[in-house]
Formats: structure tokens, sequence, C-alpha cells
């Protein structure tokens, strides 16, 4: 899905005083997330079943997601840490509830026995993605504290500094446009339902 959301703890703890209270506050900002999931998804997925198109939905959510994903850009040491974390908590809802409206879309685009593959297709490149997002991350963004110098020993890309937390503050907003780039398929290329 988005490797800044699934990775970030390590980013609030380094931005609080205590990284014990930045875990916390992680913690507790992902734990109301998946409640405000658990609680709203049967509902959504409702609306989703009952009214007409899913992609004015799936764009209102994404525009959250990437919305708050570029902010954390902003998300340097010492900022409030109450933000960042409603920051990560909104895009780990936002695409939450977007994929409940996509999901409802599979079965106007494909044979009913098909569903499962391609949505396990589905996961799969989006995990993939993710992965080779996190490698490019590890490899020439995320400099050391220490030695300034990414894991394969370069400075990282784009002039980031680590001691100001460039190097992680950049995944939001990477991550933002990894997002958007491979969603625009999904509105050029998939047809919408008319209604119900």
């Amino acid at each position: 899905e988005d490797g800044a959301v699934s990775a970030d703890g390590k980013v609030v703890s380094r931005m609080a005083s205590d990284p014990t209270a930045g875990q916390a506050a992680w913690g507790y900002g992902i734990a109301a997330a998946g409640l405000v999931i658990a609680i709203l998804s049967p509902i959504l997925g409702s609306i989703a079943d009952q009214t007409g198109p899913r992609k004015p939905w799936i764009a209102f959510f994404a525009t959250i997601k990437i919305v708050s994903l570029t902010l954390l850009w902003f998300a340097a040491p010492g900022s409030n840490l109450f933000l960042v974390v409603l920051l990560f908590s909104l895009a780990s809802v936002a695409a939450e509830f977007s994929t409940v409206f996509n999901d409802s879309m599979m079965p106007r685009l494909v044979p009913k026995a098909e569903i499962g593959r391609i949505s396990n297709m589905a996961w799969g490149l989006g995990y993939l993605g993710g992965m080779i997002a996190l490698i490019f991350v590890v490899l020439f963004l995320a400099g050391n504290l220490e030695t300034g110098k990414t894991l394969i020993g370069i400075d990282p890309l784009f002039g980031l500094d680590p001691k100001l937390g460039e190097d992680a503050r950049f995944t939001g907003p990477m991550s933002a446009g990894w997002y958007f780039l491979f969603i625009l398929p999904m509105f050029f290329f998939t047809p919408d339902a008319v209604k119900g």
C-alpha cells in the first residue's frame, strides 16, 4: 500500500523528545485509525453497494491520502507530534476507505470466478511496488545519522539531510506521488457504475 504509513513509527519516535513517547503516540494514532476503519468501513461498504459511481468516492479519499502524505514533508523534528500522527492516521484511514469503494467495483469489471485472482494479483503488485519504494529509500535516500551516508555509502539523493529528518520526511511526499501515479490508470481505464 504505502511504505510511509506502514514504516513510519520509527519517524515519529525520532521526532519526539523521548522515543518511547513517540512510539506510544504512534501506537495510539494507529489504534484510533483502526477503530475508525472498523466502525465506518461496513457503513461505507453499504453505501458503495447501494449507490452509483464509486470513482468520486475513491477520488475523495485518494485526495485526503495524497494531501496528508505530502504534508508530512513539514514534519521536522520538534514538530507538533499530534499533528504528525494525525496526518499518518488520516492517510491510513483514507487508504482503507478508498479500498472499500475500489473493491466494490470488482464485480462489474471482471467475471465472478476471476475476482479472487485479480484481487490477489493487485495486492501482490501493491506490495511489490511498496518493496521497490522501500529499497529505493534505503539505498538512495535514508542517510545514517552519524555518517550521513546511505546503506550503499553515498550521500542521500536530492541533498536530503538525515540530521534534519529530511530523508524520512521525503517518504511522505514520495508515497503520495507513487500512489497518485499508480491510481491514475484506474480512473482513466475502468468503467464506473451508473447506479447500484
